[in-house]
């Protein structure tokens, strides 16, 4: 593979319907990119990368030879991949799994036969590595040898694709982290939240900054205006709604509307700010309560004062 290589996904349209489309996935070497999207769409992506050439796809319930021990496993696994310049002595402790080398695989733990399902991933030749859940149900202790067992990836130059539904996990195992929904791929802003002085020379210098800070495990992430659905605020405590997950927001929800009115959002209710361009419906349920549903797959409603009915019928044209 090249330095920079752009891969591009089919896309997946079932009834008619778009769940995502089309997308470019820009791959590195010695990258890992977590890509946070549903169960659904792991299980489509990881199908349509199981079709790739000089692509290795970890199913997350692949199957073990149980009645093998962990030594006799993981020569079998040498010999498959006709890894040669692998040593036992190397790969057991790589998984942790050093004093359990002479115990049955159907005797191991469930955090310890996971680990030893990621042996293919270090032993495949393969350029592009593309991980389903590597974290789910892992004991803590589990998920520590995953992340230095992707360091490993990393250090041998290979591209590796982590597919999660928990976003938590991609957050401290991956370089880049996506998030595909209908609309597409989307990248996400993730840094680590440190409190640095300011410089004195730049405190006065105005600051424009479109995106939009949320803050989620001691992680600050930052949205791009046109990737939120809508923003609420319920007893002074601001949430900010992206694909139907919450994300909490320190900015008060007058500050959020001076920030975003100029990306066609609008004030619908003393405490909701909703993104116009993700309205499907004005819904009327008496003749003084109205509220806006919103075209996502999870089927949000925003509620809309009557005092601002006039405005928004207005800025729509109707």
């Amino acid at each position: 593979m090249d330095q920079n290589e752009n891969m591009i996904i089919e896309p997946y349209i079932e009834g008619g319907n778009v769940i995502y489309p089309s997308f470019h996935l820009s791959l590195q070497t010695g990258i890992i990119i977590g890509i946070y999207t549903d169960v659904t769409k792991i299980n489509t992506l990881m199908k349509w990368f199981m079709k790739q050439g000089n692509t290795y796809t970890h199913l997350r319930e692949s199957a073990l030879y149980e009645r093998l021990t962990v030594r006799e496993y993981i020569q079998f696994c040498l010999r498959l991949f006709n890894a040669t310049s692998e040593k036992m002595e190397d790969l057991l402790p790589l998984i942790a799994l050093t004093e359990q080398k002479n115990i049955k695989i159907s005797k191991l733990s469930n955090g310890e036969k996971q680990r030893l399902k990621l042996i293919h991933t270090y032993l495949s030749p393969a350029q592009i590595q593309v991980l389903e859940e590597p974290f789910q149900n892992l004991d803590e202790f589990s998920k520590q040898k995953v992340i230095q067992l992707l360091g490993a990836l990393q250090r041998q130059d290979k591209t590796v694709i982590l597919l999660s539904n928990n976003f938590e996990d991609l957050i401290v195992s991956s370089t880049a982290i996506h998030r595909l929904d209908t609309m597409g791929l989307h990248a996400l802003d993730v840094k680590e939240d440190e409190t640095e002085p300011a410089s004195p020379s730049l405190e006065n210098a105005p600051i424009r900054l479109d995106k939009i800070p949320t803050k989620k495990n001691d992680k600050i992430i930052l949205f791009n205006p046109p990737e939120i659905d809508y923003i609420e605020s319920v007893e002074g405590v601001v949430s900010v709604y992206v694909a139907g997950e919450t994300y909490p927001c320190t900015l008060s929800l007058n500050e959020l509307e001076q920030k975003l009115t100029p990306f066609g959002f609008f004030r619908s209710h003393r405490s909701y700010i909703v993104n116009l361009q993700k309205v499907r419906e004005i819904i009327t349920w008496t003749r003084n309560s109205y509220s806006l549903a919103l075209n996502s797959n999870e089927r949000a409603v925003v509620p809309l004062s009557k005092n601002k009915l006039a405005d928004l019928k207005e800025i729509l044209g109707i």
